[in-house]
């Protein structure tokens, strides 16, 4: 009877810890390859130069059902915020103040230390994660500084113990400014009220 009770408990704490949600931290501080064009392990860039100084926005999104699933934020970091207690919902707003200055040398770190709950996905299992950076604006929308967006990459979750998951895999994240190119129909306009202008002025001369 004893053997029995022993066997089912074993079973039940088999079953809760393989049925365990997935956690995972933003976490980049072990990230040290120094390739802008780094498919892992990547650090912030940029322009093009290492960021060892500059703070940014930055949001972690997951997807549960791959590169063309739908991404959903994990954590947005906004410089901003002075948000710097969290809980381990998924979806939520904390300070960016430090999240490259701590590490200094391009690493991305949410310095609030929190683990987040990934929905859906069990701890051991793979999960779909990207990451946007940008300055200016509290959204990755309406950024008007350097933005980026990283390739997708995956991370096997943790449980709710440590170690817990990093974004070890992230690839470089290079932020740069965009240029606005306009539209052929805005240029075709433009030339045209160039084109009056000048029939104007000699028309008055």
């Amino acid at each position: 009877m004893k053997k029995l009770i022993l066997s089912v408990t074993a079973i039940a704490g088999f079953s809760v810890g393989a049925l365990a949600q997935g956690t995972i931290t933003f976490d980049g501080s072990n990230n040290a390859n120094q390739s802008i064009t780094a498919t892992s392990g990547g650090l912030v860039f940029i322009n093009g130069v290492l960021d060892t100084a500059t703070d940014i926005n930055a949001a972690l999104l997951y997807s549960s059902t791959g590169v063309a699933g739908t991404f959903s934020p994990v954590v947005t970091l906004l410089l901003s915020s002075a948000n710097t207690v969290g809980t381990p919902a998924v979806g939520q707003i904390s300070s960016a103040a430090g999240d490259i200055g701590y590490g200094s040398n391009g690493q991305l770190y949410d310095n609030s230390g929190n683990t987040f709950i990934i929905p859906g996905i069990s701890s051991s299992a793979t999960a779909f994660f990207e990451v946007q950076g940008w300055l200016g604006g509290d959204s990755y929308a309406t950024a008007s500084g350097p933005e980026a967006t990283s390739a997708v990459f995956t991370e096997v979750l943790s449980g709710s113990n440590p170690p817990y998951a990093t974004i070890n895999n992230m690839p470089a994240l290079n932020l740069v400014t965009t240029t606005v190119v306009p539209e052929p129909s805005t240029l075709a306009m433009a030339g045209v009220g160039l084109a009056s202008m000048l029939i104007f002025r000699r028309r008055n001369k």
